[in-house]
């Protein structure tokens, strides 16, 4: 296995950078590991006169690659302009654009990868305002609209006026590496998530008519209106709270 570490940080030996040297340091002795430090290259657009030598040469990394990790710190909400730069200018190399504008996996589909930042705010904290969410979000839009398969992300809270990572932390960080050490697997659990679709609304519909049966006594013969309307208040009211609670709260991170 071959993983890439693209870092981009302000400093190569901050505390987001030990935090990512604890994952690199669990992988196995026989996998292949180089870590990219982004501030050292001159990254640039390509333009019809010239291509950027810097993108050539780190594309040639990403795609010898198996695994990437890409790892930022969250400065202001969101990634640092280093990183954000660099997966600006990658674009057009990542995905594949239609005449229409579409964006489409291109040829790194289904490679794999970690995502990783830290924050200055404690975890209580982060959980709450989710500073480090947008981070999160933009790595994800990029690797998902390039038709990359995410195994799983870190945050590093915590860190203001600090003098190095927290060692629960950096077993975290060792957790993870020792989790991707594998060659992870294609993406597969469609089928498993429909499955799950299917019982989420099986038993939304089961509680939505017992609270019917229950609180209003609808189904007597003569209130099929009533029936009908305290259903679906009921049914949207459920529904709309298990989206908020998979789209925002489940995903805090800490």
């Amino acid at each position: 296995m071959r993983y890439l570490a693209l870092l981009g940080s302000h400093l190569s030996d901050g505390i987001t950078a030990q935090y990512l040297q604890a994952v690199t340091s669990a992988l196995p002795e026989t996998a292949t590991v180089e870590t990219v430090f982004l501030r050292d290259y001159d990254i640039y657009p390509d333009t019809k006169e010239k291509r950027c030598p810097a993108l050539d040469e780190i594309e040639a990394k990403m795609a010898a690659s198996d695994f990437w990790i890409i790892c930022a710190p969250t400065y202001w909400g969101g990634l640092p302009g280093v990183m954000k730069q660099f997966f600006d200018c990658m674009r057009f190399r990542l995905v594949r654009m239609t005449s229409a504008g579409d964006t489409l996996p291109g040829k790194y589909k289904d490679k794999h990868y970690l995502s990783m930042t830290t924050c200055f705010i404690s975890s209580t904290e982060n959980f709450f305002t989710g500073i480090t969410d947008q981070t999160f979000v933009t790595i994800d839009r990029v690797m998902s609209g390039a038709g990359i398969i995410k195994v799983g992300e870190f945050v590093g809270t915590g860190t203001w006026g600090t003098h190095g990572p927290r060692e629960s932390k950096l077993a975290e960080c060792r957790r993870l590496g020792a989790k991707i050490a594998d060659r992870p697997r294609k993406d597969d659990n469609t089928l498993k998530r429909y499955i799950q679709l299917f019982f989420m609304i099986a038993l939304m519909a089961l509680v939505t008519m017992g609270l019917q049966a229950w609180w209003f006594g609808v189904f007597a013969a003569g209130k099929f209106w009533l029936t009908y309307a305290t259903f679906v208040i009921i049914f949207y009211v459920l529904l709309a709270s298990i989206l908020h609670f998979f789209t925002f709260v489940r995903h805090r991170r800490r």
